[in-house]
């Protein structure tokens, strides 16, 4: 038996390869071809070893890098949806605690009406006519005032343009810059609440060169030592005019910013009229008429207003500003609903905040 022959003369199945098989019984062996053989040998040959190629590893590469950008682009996305939102929630917040702040006001407006005679004509007694004075009948008599009026037909302190409802009363709030009335916390002032649209030149420090055109809700607030209504009622209690407002309000120093991008502010006063049917007004006045007979709403402040206000979001409020978007500007229901599809036409982000607000030292008499 020649070498690399095994039993009964197969050829024994080790090859140079180096791969060892176990010999075979002669009858195995004998089957076994050298064609079979052979093939054995060039399949062993062509087994390839466990490894990636340079293509495979390309791909996979690009495929990851490919995910890498998507979950950047994702987390960019996110994050600025979230200061986006942030920045809104924030903004709308701010109109959230005017709106509170408007209602918290109201709900303190006085009149301190009481009843006391006056002649035939409706008048009054006065110095002047205290000889001659002929009682004829009880009137409501107050030398405060309360109004609800459309802003366009008032001045803005600030050059701007005012816009939508206003109010204007007086309430116990105790402010006073006499350092000799601190600690009295019930002084009488004269309180207002109004929105100018302007730019922010007389607000912004003078380091600051950038303006910024916005719709501003402002409150107002007279010193009680320059409390103007008594300057004008004291005396002569048919006073109807308008500088007990108008004075405090052409001082820029009395009113500061409540809001910025408050596009409406509305102002319903609620009450029953002389013959007990549920009446609602935009336009309201407590000041005396001069008539005969005295109208529900001479020296009355209504028992209820509903208070209505929409902010829109910063984005929103600079579009406004710059691409000259005309909004409506809103006095009653009707062209409220008119400022609302504006908003939306032109695709603005806004909240509309609404509630009615008892003012509790209201004494409202259908009589």
């Amino acid at each position: 038996m020649t070498s690399g022959e095994g039993i009964s003369g197969c050829r024994s199945p080790i090859f140079d390869s180096g791969v060892r098989f176990v010999l075979m019984s002669s009858r195995y062996c004998s089957a076994r071809t050298p064609s079979k053989v052979a093939k054995r040998q060039s399949k062993i040959k062509n087994q390839k070893s466990p490894a990636f190629t340079l293509l495979e590893l390309l791909v996979a590469m690009a495929v990851l890098g490919l995910m890498a950008v998507m979950m950047l682009s994702l987390t960019s996305s996110a994050q600025k949806i979230a200061k986006q939102t942030s920045s809104r929630t924030e903004q709308f917040r701010e109109g959230r605690r005017a709106f509170e702040r408007i209602n918290q006001r109201l709900s303190q407006a006085t009149l301190n009406s009481y009843w006391d005679y006056v002649d035939s004509s409706g008048s009054p007694r006065t110095a002047a006519t205290a000889t001659s004075f002929t009682p004829n009948k009880y009137f409501r008599i107050s030398e405060l005032r309360y109004l609800q009026t459309n802003a366009a037909s008032l001045t803005a302190p600030r050059g701007g343009t005012m816009v939508g409802s206003s109010v204007f009363f007086q309430a116990p709030l105790g402010k006073a810059d006499d350092g000799n009335l601190s600690g009295l916390n019930s002084l009488l002032n004269t309180v207002g609440f109004f929105i100018e649209r302007g730019d922010d030149s007389k607000l912004r420090p003078e380091t600051v060169s950038a303006s910024k055109t916005r719709h501003r809700l402002y409150e107002l607030t007279e010193p009680t030592e320059n409390l103007t209504i008594y300057t004008k009622t004291s005396g002569n209690a048919t006073y109807s005019g308008k500088e007990w407002y108008e004075t405090p309000l052409d001082e820029p120093a009395n009113s500061h910013r409540l809001a910025d991008n408050i596009v409406a502010l509305l102002f319903e006063a609620q009450y029953r009229n002389a013959s007990g049917t549920p009446t609602t007004a935009f336009n309201y006045t407590s000041a005396p008429r001069g008539a005969a007979t005295q109208p529900i709403e001479e020296n009355n402040l209504p028992p209820n207003v509903r208070v209505t206000m929409i902010a829109v979001d910063e984005t929103s409020g600079r579009r406004i500003a710059d691409g000259n978007i005309t909004l409506t500007d809103a006095t009653d229901d009707a062209s409220l609903a008119l400022l609302e599809k504006d908003l939306t036409d032109n695709r603005l982000n806004y909240r509309k905040f609404e509630s009615t607000v008892s003012i509790g030292p209201a004494k409202w008499s259908s009589k």
